[in-house]
């Protein structure tokens, strides 16, 4: 327990598996953690204090099983392995061999295989916030900084990586943060930086110049820097060689698309069950390999705003799609090479099994032939930068085709004939289980037992088993070693000193072969950088003709980039629905113009609204990834960032009410969008009274048109707003298309220019099946507001009246300008007092409450007066 307690002290917030004998056990208050969320016994072992020891365990045999749940469940885990033979009377010697924390992770078995896993490290100084965001199996690192209080950007960031841990600095950075970050669903860990050392000579050895006076001149990136070193170096130090550079960007480098847009948009993974299911990623992940749909969904989460580049991979797709006889030949180049990425950075970070090295070695064989396929196509400019990031690995291919079996096992990884040593060994093996099998034979003639049997097992080695009706037959220089039911096992001095000879060899071998096996991961570690290229240079061309496959087999078309703000799609169709309907599905033209820059469009629900929405901006996306697009044309225009504010939800777990969260990310849209960007809003303002939603929605929509001047959809049942058309250049009324029939209404699903007569709730209502008396009495209601909306409107135009002719009377002054002043006078006094008393008279009324038939007897009264 001393041994556990020294270990555990270093690894305090880790669940610590102990191994003790065959068995991993934890205690203490990982036991009980560990119990309950893995459905294991609790038990107990020994006192402290006179309180029982807590104490679980998990066989060695079944680890894999156990750690992947307790990883996936959030738990970081600590493997402490015995480092020795146990020996009676000594402590066994333990150490902890690997540590599993979400960020950490290199087991495939642990990971999704089309996600990216990301460490994050946060610091916060002075005005700036450090991101730095790492990739263990790729070694790449990506930093930025942003304003202090800039919450928005950071959950921007946050969610275009999605790391698995975030890292946090111990002191006032986690005291400040560690809440934030995990009211949001991440898992934090905070690192005491003060207990590790090495943080600078570490910087000055694996970064350039250049990079070291940037994150000097950053010092909140420094800092995320040092806290991302002190993480590695205690949980997996191997990674820190790998670390050579650092891409440093800023947020407007790619498509601004923050939380609520990706959220509302589903890019990646749907609001019902989190899954890739109904996802535009699912839609666009025609990738063979994992590591090219990993790249699918970095660029989705990325998008590109430099035309050149968008158009160098529009070039590669049309390519493709042009030669479809090339796509089934890299297809199979593709299968082969599957996940090497991983492969690569598994053998860099020294987790590599000799399957991955018989993968890598699979994989060399091929390279030649691909760089052979790629020469045809060097004009394309990103073919070109593919065929020059794949090294020649001749050398290397050739040493691994010589060293290691096509199968290999635990007991066979190197070749017969590659090492003279090992092949000496093999033979004494060989030679020695021959004089096994003779000394068999041997020993049945000279006794006579025809069943007797030399067998081996790990516990006893070799012995000879006699049945116990042979007993009486065994030769006087057999020694028993053990007594069965049925039969008894011997040995004898021949046969002791025959073992002694094979143990020695195997011994022998096994430490042979391990050495030799260890030259080959040295040489193979030397071409550690070239190899990471090459991965990353085959991810991407496997997402280019996974993007070209998708286009090709939907029926996509390039779209074209403008220099102007204009954004025009003809029969522009949604990539999920489109593709999840058995029916055809209807298209849509957008055309937001100089002359129309924003829609105000109006319509049932139901009625394809909200999917024209997400269809806009689907389609936008995936023009600036380089994707081609599912419409008959479609004229993009470069943006810098898009939004959206699309559906509801609230945040319970802050305080947030439906409302409150809409009306942030309205705000959101609000502060930050400009005049390149495309905001789509859908029913803003619906969370609140009718006036009150009314008036937030027409004063953003406003402030949108006229301060920000971004493109822009809004969609809405205010019908109020179409009046804007009138007031402002450039917003125009759209609606999407219905028919009432006497069946009910028929949704047309096309959106046409004009103003919807209604939005039809009570229609959709009874296609929902809402009860019939329900549902009657609503259209009773319905009638009887529609006729208070209308009094109501009919007594604000005749107050609107009275004052204009109010206004107009002083045209009549020239007529009357001959009569006298104090009969004019009067007059005046008489209508002031007159108007004074109708208003104070409307200003009493309780229009809440007021009856049609009590508004037309005041409307009449007051026209008697």
């Amino acid at each position: 327990m001393q041994q556990y307690y020294d270990i555990k002290k270093e690894y305090s917030d880790t669940l610590l598996l102990f191994q003790v004998g065959d068995f991993y056990e934890l205690f203490f208050e990982d036991a009980q953690k560990a119990a309950v969320y893995l459905g294991i016994a609790l038990t107990k072992r020994g006192k402290i204090n006179g309180e029982p020891i807590p104490l679980c365990g998990v066989p060695v045999h079944a680890k894999d099983h156990y750690m992947n749940k307790l990883v996936r469940g959030g738990f970081k885990v600590a493997i402490c392995d015995q480092l020795e033979t146990p020996k009676p009377g000594s402590v066994v010697k333990r150490g902890v061999t690997q540590v599993l924390t979400p960020g950490t992770l290199t087991d495939e078995k642990l990971l999704d295989a089309k996600s990216a896993s990301y460490l994050f490290s946060f610091f916060s100084i002075n005005n700036q916030w450090g991101l730095l965001f790492g990739e263990l199996l790729t070694a790449q690192l990506f930093a930025t900084t942003i304003p202090i209080n800039a919450e928005k950007m950071l959950e921007s960031e946050l969610i275009r990586f999605f790391p698995d841990e975030i890292l946090l600095p111990v002191g006032d950075v986690a005291k400040q943060f560690n809440s934030f970050f995990r009211k949001q669903g991440y898992f934090t860990t905070l690192v005491d930086i003060d207990a590790v050392s090495g943080m600078d000579e570490w910087i000055a050895e694996q970064f350039s110049v250049k990079i070291q006076q940037y994150v000097v001149q950053h010092r909140a990136l420094l800092h995320a820097l040092k806290t991302f070193y002190a993480y590695l170096r205690k949980n997996q130090e191997a990674a820190l060689a790998q670390f050579k550079n650092i891409q440093c960007y800023q947020a407007d480098d790619f498509l601004i698309l923050d939380s609520a847009t990706q959220r509302n948009l589903e890019l990646i993974k749907n609001n019902q069950d989190s899954s890739r299911k109904n996802t535009l990623f699912e839609v666009l992940d025609g990738a063979i390999t994992p590591m090219g749909s990993r790249m699918i969904k970095k660029w989705l989460l990325r998008p590109l705003v430099k035309k050149t580049a968008i158009e160098q991979r529009q070039q590669v797709l049309e390519l493709f799609i042009a030669q479809l006889s090339l796509v089934q030949q890299l297809e199979n180049f593709l299968v082969t090479i599957g996940d090497i990425e991983r492969v690569i950075g598994r053998i860099a970070l020294c987790r590599a099994t000799v399957y991955d090295y018989t993968c890598l070695r699979r994989v060399l064989e091929i390279v030649p032939n691909l760089k052979i396929f790629l020469q045809n196509f060097l004009q394309l400019p990103l073919i070109n930068v593919v065929y020059i990031h794949i090294a020649d690995f001749s050398v290397l291919t050739q040493l691994l085709v010589a060293a290691l079996h096509d199968e290999p096992s635990n007991t066979l990884i190197i070749k017969t004939g590659f090492d003279h040593n090992l092949d000496r060994l093999r033979d004494l093996i060989e030679n020695g289980n021959k004089k096994i099998i003779e000394l068999e034979l041997r020993e049945q003639q000279k006794t006579g037992i025809t069943s007797l049997k030399v067998r081996y097992n790990k516990v006893h080695g070799y012995y000879i088993e006699v049945t116990k009706s042979n007993i009486h037959a065994v030769s006087e220089e057999y020694v028993q070693q053990q007594t069965l039911v049925g039969r008894t096992r011997f040995t004898t001095p021949e046969l002791q000193l025959l073992q002694h000879e094979l143990f020695s060899a195997r011994n022998e071998i096994e430490e042979a072969e391990r050495e030799v096996f260890e030259k080959i991961k040295q040489e193979v570690a030397g071409y550690i950088t070239p190899l990471r290229k090459l991965a990353h240079a085959v991810a991407h061309l496997d997402a280019l003709l996974g993007l070209a496959c998708v286009a090709y087999n939907n029926g996509y078309t390039k779209p074209m980039f403008s220099d102007s703000r204009e954004i025009i799609i003809k029969n522009g169709r949604h990539p999920v629905v489109e593709g999840s309907q058995e029916v055809a599905f209807i298209p849509n033209d957008t055309q937001l113009t100089n002359q129309e820059s924003t829609w105000i469009i109006t319509g049932p629900n139901m009625g394809g609204k909200s999917t024209y929405l997400r269809q806009v901006a689907h389609i936008t996306i995936m023009a600036h990834i380089g994707s081609f697009v599912p419409a008959k044309r479609a004229d993009i225009a470069l943006l810098d960032r898009i939004f959206t504010r699309i559906g509801s939800s609230d945040n319970v777990a802050e305080g947030k009410s439906t409302f409150l969260v809409e009306m942030e990310e309205t705000a959101s849209i609000c502060l930050y969008a400009t005049k390149n960007s495309l905001v789509i809003l859908d029913e803003v303002g619906r969370g609140t009274s009718t006036f009150d939603g009314l008036a937030i929605a027409q004063a953003v929509v406003e402030y949108i048109h006229s301060t920000i001047q971004a493109r822009c959809l809004f969609a809405t049942h205010y019908h109020e707003l179409t009046n804007l058309q009138k007031r402002f250049s450039g917003i125009a009324s759209y609606y999407a298309a219905s028919k009432k029939t006497e069946r009910g209404i028929v949704f047309l699903y096309k959106i046409i220019r004009g103003i919807a007569d209604g939005s039809f709730g009570i229609e959709v209502a009874k296609l929902a099946s809402l009860p019939q008396e329900v549902i009657h009495r609503s259209e009773t209601i319905l009638k009887e507001l529609m006729l208070h909306n209308n009094t109501s409107g009919l007594l604000a135009s005749s107050i609107c009246d009275h004052q204009k002719n109010d206004v107009a009377g002083s045209s009549m002054q020239t007529e009357r300008m001959y009569e006298p002043a104090s009969v004019m006078e009067k007059e005046r006094v008489d209508e002031n007092k007159k108007l004074k008393e109708q208003l104070k008279k409307l200003g009493e009324i309780d229009y809440e409450n007021l009856s049609p038939k009590k508004a037309f007897d005041l409307l009449w009264s007051l026209k008697e007066n």
